[in-house]
């Protein structure tokens, strides 16, 4: 073993011991109300200043999307994964109905938002480069992008219908959302608030929201509220949390139509790796732009994408995206 090798061994030790003595502090830190509020008005002044932005340009979108006549939108944020963009797009053409697809790019990385523009141009989807977006953390990143698509987009529009789908929830059946909802306020996959969450405090065994990488609404049940999609750590929720005291907490079960999610295990050329099915409808990949996850370590994405394209989208050569 060479002298440099030995060193970072003991460099990589030496962090992984102090961090596990730090761990305990760093947590008692996270639970203190005065850090805690702090944090959440750092949180506010975030997503106002976002939302604040762009509002000439989303204003002009909006008018862009009322000109194709729609009164139901589905927005889809995407994020530095071209390939389910690309996949998703192509099965929203092929097994959705009565529901106008609109992608708004969040991606950080410039080559992924250029991948994904060509995506949707050569699909004829709707799509908007969302501003640089100053969050790092992947759930508040994801939340102030949906208040600015709600505040700036969807109020603009006053649709019949809106929801919010995420970028790798790909249908593979037929899908009438519009259908779904029927007669009800609300469609999504209900999620109960988390006694696990750091920063939980007080009860919560009554709290939920929508999860919105599966969540639509009613506009006629939201005219007028200040809905804010982000998460409320404090609270146990996740993004979308933040609507439990605007929405979510004056509506009844018979006001909603409960999207469920089922695991399922795929085997795609020999690698396994666990995703989920939406009402039996949408295959979510899970762990599509996280770095670390097995979607992304030892070609399984290219693997899964062909599984994908060959069961569902009627094989690979309508593919777009071929570099993962």
């Amino acid at each position: 073993m060479s002298r440099g090798h030995g060193a970072r061994q003991t460099w990589l030790f030496q962090w992984v011991v102090t961090m596990r003595l730090f761990k305990p502090l760093v947590q008692a830190l996270n639970r203190n109300r005065l850090v805690l509020r702090v944090k959440l008005v750092r949180d506010v002044v975030r997503r106002n200043y976002f939302r604040s932005r762009a509002s000439a340009e989303g204003a002009a979108f909006a008018d862009t999307l009322k000109q194709t006549g729609s009164k139901q939108f589905c927005f889809v944020v995407a994020f530095n994964t071209p390939w389910v963009i690309d996949a998703m797009t192509k099965a929203w053409s092929m097994y959705s109905t009565n529901m106008t697809l609109v992608v708004i790019d969040n991606s950080s990385n410039a080559a992924a938002r250029d991948a994904i523009g060509r995506i949707c141009a050569s699909r004829g989807i709707k799509y908007f480069a969302l501003h640089k977006n100053p969050e790092r953390h992947p759930s508040r990143s994801h939340g102030v992008a949906l208040n600015w698509i709600f505040h700036r987009l969807i109020c603009r529009l006053e649709p019949e219908l809106f929801g919010f789908l995420d970028h790798d929830c790909i249908p593979v059946a037929p899908l009438d959302i519009p259908s779904q909802v029927g007669d009800k306020i609300g469609y999504g996959v209900k999620r109960d608030a988390s006694s696990n969450y750091l920063f939980t405090a007080g009860p919560t065994e009554s709290r939920w929201y929508f999860w919105p990488g599966f969540c639509f609404l009613k506009f006629s049940a939201v005219r007028g509220l200040d809905l804010d999609f982000t998460p409320r750590m404090e609270w146990g929720m996740d993004t979308g949390g933040g609507n439990w005291p605007l929405l979510y907490s004056h509506l009844k079960m018979d006001d909603i139509a409960i999207a469920y999610e089922t695991l399922v295990t795929v085997q795609a050329e020999g690698i396994e790796g666990n995703h989920q099915l939406v009402d039996g409808k949408l295959f979510h990949v899970l762990g599509a732009a996280d770095k670390k996850s097995t979607v992304n370590i030892d070609g399984y994405g290219k693997r899964l994408s062909t599984y994908i394209w060959n069961k569902h989208l009627g094989g690979v050569e309508g593919r777009i995206v071929n570099d993962f």
